[in-house]
């Protein structure tokens, strides 16, 4: 048998796509000679053979245990038992729920173990009489099972990669803001690419998507590690490389492989133009294209989706910081107090525990706390001196006609705004207006803004009155903390003071 260990010696060195692993279980030596020697210059599709030998049923399984994979198992039935080679079988599928290793059953004795019975109730591929075996029978033994291998292998990568590509598209999809949109997609890109291939993609160095929706470029891309986003209007502030794969993507209207790169094309129904583009090493083939397209387009479905919900909530800020603004200005108060009133909220609201979108709803809602000031009379708004009775009870309506305006839309913000509008000036004691409400059956909305709009007012300039320093602004707030204010909220704004005179320093009026 030295000449057999020194075939195998030989066959280790090559790499696990340059041969078939193959197993003889059998208790004869010379079954084990006579097979390697008959097919020891077989090759299938350019792939060497590989022979692993396993003398009874309890060394194959030993050998089976340590992990090597094979593409062929050659088996006898009797061994060290009647039976051992069929119950060898069994433990292959069942215990080791190996459903991709070729099976052949070998027998010098049929009588023990009938062919039908034999097929019926065993997962084998084929049951041969070793007296009948020639070299052209184990070569289509061969020919046939490696095949069914071969196929079933790729069935099994192929639903591997569908797993990663639908795994990838729902951790993507799960993903709400640009950055980490761009970092998710790169990460993901590069697990589809290296299980996609066969060649094993190494990580993609550059990749890079680019939208172009009504007049506006929007760009993420990576070099390594580092991931930036980009938005402009004009192209040719695009790097050059870049700007030309996306044009001839604008051109050509599909999907190309460029030099070095692979370059998707999607067009939605809205009519944008996306590309997606990354590094490559070898062409790819058309299976991992088919997989590699099944991604993206998904992917760039997001990236559109997610591209036109930030717009959306870009032009909803901007309408109420312009509608809050233009209250403001209403009443000789700078455009500035509804932002920083917002930013204000949010950070209480932050420091009280609030989840994100809490916090950034209300830095949205709270920018319309004064709203219905547009309902209140200009003689009363713009009043330099103190108001009478009558004045102000007028000014006390504002909170009734803001809440009035923002009834009856379906927006989680505009609700927000509604409760805080009502709400912001009742007082923890009770004395508060319109409703008299006191401590938690205030909302939690509405108490937060309360504290937001008094500290910004005492430390603006209005029309009757100078602004306060800050610090005097924030002594009040305490001296009001469990009669006007929450005690709790207004323990969060001094111990976190400086946040918040952080804020208001950089939007000054």
């Amino acid at each position: 048998m030295d000449w057999l260990a020194e075939e195998e010696t030989q066959v280790e060195v090559l790499s696990t796509d340059d041969y078939c692993n193959i197993l003889i279980v059998d208790d004869e030596v010379d079954v084990h000679t006579s097979t390697t020697l008959t097919m020891k210059h077989f090759t299938f599709e350019g792939k060497s053979m590989r022979f692993f030998s396993a003398y009874s049923a309890q060394e194959a399984r030993e050998l089976l245990n340590k992990g090597e994979r094979y593409s062929l198992i050659l088996l006898d039935v009797v061994m060290e038992t009647e039976n051992a080679g069929l119950d060898l079988a069994r433990y292959i599928r069942q215990q080791l729920n190996n459903r991709f290793s070729r099976i052949i059953l070998r027998t010098g004795q049929p009588g023990i173990a009938p062919e039908q019975s034999v097929i019926r109730d065993f997962d084998i591929d084929g049951y041969k009489n070793k007296a009948e075996l020639r070299k052209q029978d184990l070569e289509s033994s061969f020919y046939t099972s490696l095949r069914a291998y071969r196929d079933i292998c790729q069935l099994q990568k192929h639903r591997e990669i569908l797993e990663q590509v639908i795994e990838s598209i729902a951790s993507i999809s799960q993903v709400g803001d640009l950055l980490n949109f761009a970092g998710a997609v790169l990460a993901q890109i590069k697990l589809v690419l290296n299980i996609t291939s066969t060649k094993m993609l190494v990580e993609s160095p550059e990749a890079f998507a680019i939208s172009q929706m009504e007049d506006r470029l929007n760009m993420f891309s990576t070099n390594g590690s580092d991931v930036k986003i980009l938005q402009h209007s004009d192209m040719s502030k695009l790097p050059d490389h870049e700007r030309e794969l996306f044009e001839n993507a604008l051109k050509v209207k599909k999907n190309f492989h460029d030099q070095n790169h692979y370059v998707y094309y999607h067009h939605s129904e809205r009519g944008y133009d996306t590309i997606f583009a990354f590094e490559i090493k070898h062409l790819l083939e058309k299976s991992e294209v088919d997989m590699i397209d099944l991604f993206l387009r998904n992917v760039l479905l997001s990236y559109e989706n997610l591209l036109l919900v930030n717009a959306y909530e870009e032009t909803q800020e901007l309408a109420i910081t312009l509608l809050g603004g233009t209250m403001e200005s209403h009443s000789k108060e700078t455009g500035e107090h509804v932002v920083r009133v917002g930013l204000f909220a949010s950070l209480l609201a932050k420091l009280h525990g609030e989840d994100k979108f809490f916090c950034e709803r209300i830095r949205l809602a709270a920018q319309l706390h004064d709203v219905g000031k547009v309902g209140v009379p200009d003689n009363v708004l713009k009043k330099e001196g103190p108001l009478n009775t009558t004045e102000w009870e007028e000014m006390k309506l504002h909170v009734i006609k803001g809440w009035e305006i923002l009834q009856g839309l379906d927006n989680a913000i505009i609700k927000m705004a509604s409760n805080l509008v009502i709400d912001h000036h009742e007082k923890w004691d009770g004395s508060g207006y319109p409703n008299g409400k006191k401590e938690f059956e205030i909302s939690i909305e509405g108490r937060i803004t309360a504290i937001a709009d008094v500290f910004d007012a005492l430390c603006s300039k209005r029309c009757y009155k100078q602004a306060w320093p800050l610090i005097e602004a924030k002594k009040e707030i305490e001296n009001c903390a469990g009669s006007q204010f929450d005690p709790q909220l207004s323990q969060l704004f001094e111990d976190n003071f400086q946040l918040f005179a952080d804020i208001y320093n950089q939007h000054p009026d």
